[in-house]
């Protein structure tokens, strides 16, 4: 064994990852190393090797045989004018139609092996390991190893310095884990891909190490939801209409505002959304509603009232005037009495009109946040992406920790059916001719999943998004919060199935009003005086975008065509978590700048004959820096009319009817 490599290695994860470093040095391996016949290292354990005769030439090749092969490939659909916004899909069509006047084609793949993130799934002792890296180029390396015994092995035979200094040069990004659960180990994967650049997914390499049924199920589970690593980088349209709706919603100091309390409730809470499977439990909901605090999601809000059910909190998460419709429908038809709104700052101002008692949250990770928010204790992390999230993030914050969900299908077991038939949505056996406020329900279940009670349910990608998020959000909560579904949806992390016939509560009428008025005094609070001129008034928010752009520009410029420095440059400058909290104008921008990069990305790497690439990246250089302009323009016009438009659509008829030339 080359004993200074061991060192030379270890002393690299001491320098770069040190929390692994000292499993590795510590970690007493169960295996051994040993050399086979042809005279490299192979592992043994109990008599099984990992490799075997040929193994690291086996290893090698099949990395060398799948260089260009799609199942070793992310392979993500192209960007429709469905799924973007008003500018990039103009600038979608612009560079397709451009390049199809010019004789361009494009291909399903691209034509070369180079991506932008390599993944093993496993390491072995990384024989695989230096001919991805030729093979792809690549800026961001991620690998998982369920074996901790392999990690240490493999001090022996490879080289981590070079891999491990890749993150010291600037540009690289490095993640090395240890994991022995599937979903752990895609989730860990997708975290990283995230981090590093989410809008290069697309062409992403990934090769299993070696058998494994745990790396068989984690790229199982990788691949089936790669396409939500890129999900939720907002539009430049909806950034104007959240700092519209909370520039009205906060200018009077008409409202509360939610914080986050320490302090934990034994007061049982029934999250209640619109899912099929509420019809079910709407009685037990009725039974308890004086032992638990009602918190209706959304819609539920006209299930429950239908049914005698006085919530005690509406949460509402989602901007724009359907939501208020809805909820205004409701309120005419029931009154919303003393029910408290607990909402969004970026929700349809005219929504607080109708409750006695409107509070709010700052929903974080918005240009309107980092303009209006006064600190972090003020927001709900997981709060979307759909308003079932709001609730049970809100009810976690407020201090509750024990929790029921009723209705949070996330989906259905019957395609026919996707709300309550309480609900506002229309189904086909039931069209609610004439009752205000009802909407007709678009969305394809086109997956199926695991349900809460066993079997499978039909879901898609933004409630599979839900799903994780509410896993997330509750897991940081526990051991100290249960939560039960009682859903017959889909299955939830972190959370226990329960029929609600099975529910038996030790609360009481008192015990959920002393609660009550402990949420009242530690988490929803009077506005603050003069809080909203002070954050209005910081800077000049047209001045500060367009400065922003300006530095994209450099970006663009100085790329040299290079498409992993080009998006890796483009991230480092919209994205900077990692630095600190994200500025007003990268919240604003970048949601619009990093889809119309990610099209770019898509069709570059495909052009058809390749060798005539570099006329499409004149087309799309010239489109990109057409976004510059058109983003610098609306920037100004915007905060100039913020007053002007009563709701969303009055905004996005303006914006939509734009005059880009």
């Amino acid at each position: 064994m080359d004993t200074e490599r061991v060192s030379r290695n270890l002393k690299a994860f001491q320098t770069w990852v040190p929390h692994l470093a000292a499993q590795l040095a510590s970690h007493v391996p169960q295996s051994s190393l040993v050399r086979n016949a042809d005279g490299d290292w192979d592992v043994e354990f109990r008599g099984e090797f990992l490799y075997g005769p040929g193994g690291r030439s086996r290893s090698e090749k099949a990395a060398e045989a799948l260089a260009l092969a799609p199942e070793s490939r992310v392979n993500m659909a192209p960007l429709s004018s469905y799924n973007v916004d008003l500018i990039t899909n103009r600038f979608l069509s612009r560079i397709l139609r451009r390049g199809t006047d010019a004789g361009l084609a494009f291909l399903r793949y691209p034509s070369g092996p180079q991506g932008f993130h390599v993944v093993s799934f496993g390491l072995g002792l990384g024989y695989h390991i230096p001919v991805l890296m030729e093979q792809v180029d690549p800026i961001s390396v991620c690998i998982v190893e369920p074996n901790l015994d392999f990690l240490v092995h493999s001090l022996a035979v490879m080289d981590w310095v070079g891999i491990l200094e890749m993150a010291a040069k600037g540009r690289h990004h490095v993640t090395i884990e240890v994991s022995e659960q599937p979903s752990e180990i895609a989730r860990r994967v997708r975290a990283h891909l995230r981090y590093s650049c989410p809008i290069m997914v697309d062409w992403t390499r990934f090769q299993q190490a070696y058998p494994s049924a745990i790396l068989t199920a984690a790229i199982t589970e990788f691949y089936r939801d790669a396409q939500l690593i890129g999900i939720g980088l907002g539009f430049f349209h909806d950034e104007m209409e959240m700092v519209r709706a909370s520039y009205m919603n906060l200018r009077n100091a008409d409202y509360r505002i939610f914080r986050q309390s320490p302090y934990p409730m034994p007061t049982p809470v029934f999250i209640v959304g619109s899912g099929p499977s509420l019809d079910d439990d709407i009685e037990v909901i009725k039974a308890y509603k004086d032992r638990a605090v009602i918190i209706s999601c959304g819609t539920a809000a006209r299930v429950l009232m239908a049914n005698g059910i006085q919530p005690d909190f509406q949460m509402l998460l989602e901007n724009g005037a359907a939501p208020y419709r809805a909820l205004k429908a409701v309120a005419d038809e029931f009154g919303y009495a003393d029910t408290v709104l607990i909402a969004s700052n970026t929700v349809d101002p005219r929504v607080k009109e109708m409750f006695r008692t409107p509070v709010f949250y700052f929903r974080n990770s918005l240009s309107s946040y980092t303009m209006f928010s006064p600190g972090d204790q003020h927001t709900l992390d997981e709060s979307g992406p759909t308003v079932t999230n709001t609730g049970v993030a809100a009810a976690l914050a407020m201090g509750f920790r024990e929790l029921y969900l009723f209705g949070v299908d996330l989906g259905t077991r019957t395609q026919g059916r996707h709300h309550s038939k309480h609900s506002l949505y229309r189904h086909d056996d039931d069209q609610k001719d004439g009752v205000d406020g009802a909407m007709n329900f678009d969305t394809v279940f086109d997956q199926v999943e695991v349900a809460n009670f066993g079997g499978v349910a039909h879901t898609e990608a933004i409630m599979l998004w839900t799903r994780d998020a509410l896993g997330r959000a509750i897991g940081r909560y526990r051991p100290a919060a249960e939560v039960f579904n009682c859903s017959d949806g889909l299955l939830i992390e972190n959370t226990r199935p329960m029929s609600s016939s099975s529910i038996r509560l030790k609360s009481t009428p008192e015990t959920k009003a002393r609660d009550l008025a402990r949420a009242w005094e530690r988490s929803l609070l009077p506005a603050a005086e003069g809080h909203f001129d002070e954050r209005w008034q910081r800077e000049n928010w047209p001045e500060t975008i367009k400065a922003l752009l300006d530095k994209v520009q450099v970006v663009l410029d100085g790329s040299g065509r290079d498409l992993n420095k080009l998006m890796l440059d483009l991230c480092n400058t919209l994205i900077t978590e990692n630095e600190g909290p994200p500025t007003v104008a990268q919240y604003f921008v970048r949601g619009t700048l990093l889809m119309s990069a990610m099209c770019l990305a898509y069709y570059v790497r495909r052009v058809q004959p390749p060798e005539r690439t570099d006329e499409f990246w004149t087309i799309v250089e010239e489109e990109f820096m057409d976004i510059l302009r058109v983003l610098a323009i609306q920037a100004d016009w915007f905060f100039e009319n913020i007053e002007v438009f009563e709701s969303d659509e009055e905004l996005f008829e303006k914006v939509t009817e734009w005059c880009y030339d």
